[in-house]
């Protein structure tokens, strides 16, 4: 069985996140350790007053740990970071592998804001150490405000596939081998633009639109990703597969009536996520 460590925030209700991750890694046949950036007491998304207790200094104390274990993994996972330093971290437990000779799959979901704005603790600076990050990843799934974010691009609501392309074509310069670009709108459709710079090949895979969202979805999508590539599937089945899985999710969450702010209801494709285990 493959490993993975997931490198994310941990919400204690609703679905987003690391209530996301480890069932979806399980599922698909992956042993996931986790390394939590913050505990929350809710998702952020659809909830006020939320508790937040950033977790710095124990992922680096966790971290040491690791170490004198002499853990690996063969994928390190990385969501939501919410300092400089914790990107540090990431970007040091990344060189740790290296130095090791171990070449894990190193999928950075680079987490910085929505709806063209970047989320309240995310700054100039540390926009530029996540391009840094960026740079040692095999594979990035940024949504269009986050690669506009990362380009120093102005944001645009209607980016187009062309452009969308041009963008993921300039982000794999900064490092990583593939580049998926979420939340790109096409003809009232949901896009992902992607780009395996191994072929330099370019595909684009479209949902209908189902005019609804839920907080987890872009977790889930990065998720399946991570899972299946790390199991041999090519980049193009994973996130094709990916894209279909996520839009199963959504739907089949608001027939079952769920509450946007409660997330996306993983459990209920559990069982098509089992069936794509190699």
């Amino acid at each position: 069985m493959k490993t993975a460590v997931a490198i994310h925030d941990l919400s204690c209700h609703a679905k987003s996140s690391l209530a996301v991750v480890i069932p979806t890694l399980s599922a698909l046949n992956v042993s996931v350790s986790i390394l939590p950036t913050a505990l929350l007491s809710t998702q952020t998304d659809g909830f006020e007053h939320y508790t937040y207790l950033d977790l710095t200094n124990s992922m680096h104390e966790i971290l040491l740990h690791w170490e004198k274990l002499k853990l690996s993994f063969d994928a390190i996972y990385s969501g939501f970071l919410g300092s400089e330093r914790q990107i540090e971290i990431v970007s040091d437990l990344i060189d740790y592998h290296s130095e090791q000779n171990l070449k894990p799959l190193i999928v950075v979901d680079p987490v910085l804001g929505d709806h063209g704005k970047p989320y309240g603790p995310v700054s100039d600076l540390l926009i530029e150490k996540m391009v840094l990050l960026v740079g040692k990843a095999d594979i990035i799934t940024p949504n269009t405000t986050e690669a506009a974010l990362l380009l120093k691009k102005p944001y645009d609501k209607a980016l187009g596939v062309d452009q969308a392309i041009t963008w993921a074509k300039e982000l794999s310069t900064l490092g990583p081998r593939y580049v998926a670009i979420t939340s790109v709108m096409v003809n009232e459709k949901g896009s992902v633009v992607a780009y395996d710079a191994n072929n330099d090949e370019v595909f684009v895979t479209t949902h209908a639109y189902t005019n609804i969202s839920y907080p987890g979805c872009g977790d889930l999508f990065a998720s399946i990703v991570t899972s299946l590539m790390v199991n041999t599937y090519s980049f193009k089945e994973a996130i094709e597969k990916a894209n279909t899985l996520v839009k199963e999710a959504v739907e089949a969450t608001f027939r079952a009536n769920i509450e946007r702010r409660q997330g996306v209801a993983i459990e209920l494709i559990i069982d098509k996520l089992v069936r794509l285990r190699k």
